[in-house]
């Protein structure tokens, strides 16, 4: 999640949090301030029958940052060079929303991460008198609202289209001294079929690329 400061990153994080993981303590705080986020925080989600991700919550970027805070700023942002999918989260409410978008970029350019997919989240469109949302326009843009909960399978189709080209269709058969294996893709993977057969645990999965490369002779040819 990158985007100008205040615009509901956090909002989004924790609307998903509350839909997937039953955890509140797992919540991150949550503020109408600038720079209610300081640090960088991850959490797994994992929605039933789709494939699971990492989301990560950043600092909010902002125009003319004082020198001295850029070092440190940056430091904290670098994580999203690593990131396969960028969310740039935009108060769509706000009269400068397209200036703030353009600081974003510019700060993601500075990173290093101006080459990463992204998809635009709209968030607020509910402040804007639009009476339909989530609205989908394209493959990158998705205009909702975080706080009424709207949009979030909307959001979720467009993830997984995104990073459809990181994950590959599987079927395994994981020995019984390799249980290990089998916890690991129950807790990863999204699992089609688990049977447990004479010579070993039959999986049928959805695995992340690295994954099934990592496992590959236990995949069925």
């Amino acid at each position: 999640l990158v985007g100008y400061t205040n615009a509901g990153k956090s909002t989004i994080m924790n609307m998903l949090l509350g839909a997937y993981v039953k955890d509140e303590e797992k919540q991150v705080l949550e503020k109408d301030m600038l720079f209610a986020t300081l640090d960088t925080t991850v959490r797994r989600i994992a929605p039933p029958d789709r494939n699971p991700f990492l989301l990560s919550d950043t600092v909010g970027f902002i125009s003319k940052l004082p020198h001295a805070l850029v070092k440190a700023f940056h430091s904290t942002l670098e994580e999203a060079r690593e990131a396969d999918l960028l969310l740039q989260i935009i108060d769509y409410s706000d009269e400068h929303y397209r200036e703030y978008m353009k600081v974003t970029e510019d700060t993601l350019r500075e990173l290093g991460a101006d080459t990463i997919p992204m998809i635009y989240v709209f968030n607020k469109a509910d402040k804007c008198g639009m009476g339909k949302f989530a609205m989908v326009q394209g493959e990158d843009k998705i205009f909702m609202s975080a706080k009424s909960m709207d949009g979030i399978d909307t959001l979720l189709t467009l993830i997984e289209g995104k990073l459809a080209g990181g994950y590959r269709d599987c079927e395994l058969l994981i020995p019984y001294t390799r249980g290990d294996i089998v916890s690991y893709l129950n807790d990863n993977a999204v699992v089609y079929q688990c049977d447990y057969r004479e010579d070993g645990v039959y999986m049928h999965a959805n695995l992340q690329v690295s994954d099934a490369g990592r496992y590959e002779k236990f995949i069925l040819k």
